[in-house]
């Protein structure tokens, strides 16, 4: 009875410490699994970044040129984004029937990219004097193109950092600009 005993104790003395360590592994596993999910997480907003090494003047003298790095870190959205505004600027192709949306004088004076909104600022270039269906057709084309990329849901526009009265007037541009607001941002 008491060897019967004995190794009933010894059973569940096991059992608990194999269990317990079970357990411990399990924390140590799931520990990883988030240590590893952080990283994913991480790598993935690293991959929307583009490391660049941008050369400058670093002469001391004239006679003695010479040029240092400065690292820039970019995002491919905004890159994408500016691409998008350049083509667009630029215009159609030259055997094509299309019209362009944009003077070709109008420069990009900075886009970014935060909470799904495309923040383009425009030079005083692209303010002309334009009907309201053509102003719907230069913010359609600029709103549609940079919607293409995945972060961008709405689109601000500014001319010379000012956003009223700008382009052709026609349109409240104070608020960031989606596919379905175009409509409800023309002025009465």
């Amino acid at each position: 009875m008491k060897k019967t005993f004995g190794l009933l104790i010894c059973s569940v003395a096991i059992l608990s410490a194999l269990s317990l360590t079970t357990c411990e592994k399990k924390d140590k596993l799931s520990l990883n699994s988030k240590e590893k999910e952080k990283q994913i997480a991480l790598s993935r907003e690293k991959e929307n970044l583009l490391d660049l090494n941008i050369y400058f003047d670093s002469s001391k003298d004239i006679n003695t040129p010479e040029i240092s790095q400065e690292e820039r870190v970019m995002r491919n959205d905004e890159i994408f984004g500016e691409t998008i505004l350049n083509e667009l600027i630029k215009g159609p192709s030259v055997k094509s029937k299309l019209k362009p949306v944009l003077p070709k004088e109008t420069r990009i004076l900075s886009l970014s990219i935060k909470n799904s909104i495309a923040y383009v600022n425009l030079s005083k270039e692209a303010n002309v004097d334009m009907t309201a269906s053509k102003e719907e057709i230069c913010l359609k084309s600029i709103i549609w193109s940079l919607t293409q990329i995945s972060s961008v849901e709405k689109v601000k526009i500014s001319v010379e950092n000012k956003d009223t009265d700008i382009l052709g007037g026609h349109f409240d541009l104070s608020k960031p600009i989606g596919k379905d607001d175009i409509q409800n941002a023309k002025k009465k």
